[in-house]
């Protein structure tokens, strides 16, 4: 009597938690975009002291998109970083979550006149 043995794939589940964004820029790594916002911001211009006081002093705040988050500064101008967190970069110590842009808001964009996150 021969036996068969069906493959199967192991139940998952999902865990479903609240979150908070890390506050230390290293977790990030910035995209192009990011960079070129630093290196060619005009007026007014941002800094690696904007940045990190973004990060470590500013209020998050939801976008429409589940995994993107606002650092909101106010400093002589109303500073947003935007970020995206990735699900690898909670578990890989490798792996970053993203710093996508960088501006002074009114100063150039306004969500009320166009952006999407």
């Amino acid at each position: 009597m021969s036996s068969e043995h069906q493959a199967t794939e192991d139940a998952t589940y999902s865990l479903s938690t609240s979150i908070t964004p890390p506050r230390e820029p290293s977790a990030y790594r910035i995209t192009d975009h990011f960079r070129y916002r630093m290196n060619h911001r005009q007026n007014p211009s941002v800094d690696g002291d904007i940045i990190r006081r973004c990060f470590k002093h500013g209020r998050i705040k939801n976008t429409s998109q589940a995994d993107r988050f606002i650092f909101e500064l106010d400093a002589e101008h109303q500073w947003w970083v935007i970020v995206e967190l990735r699900d690898v970069a909670f578990f890989q110590e490798a792996e970053k979550h993203r710093a996508l842009t960088v501006f002074a808001k009114g100063a150039d964009h306004d969500l009320d006149e166009g952006w999407s996150l």
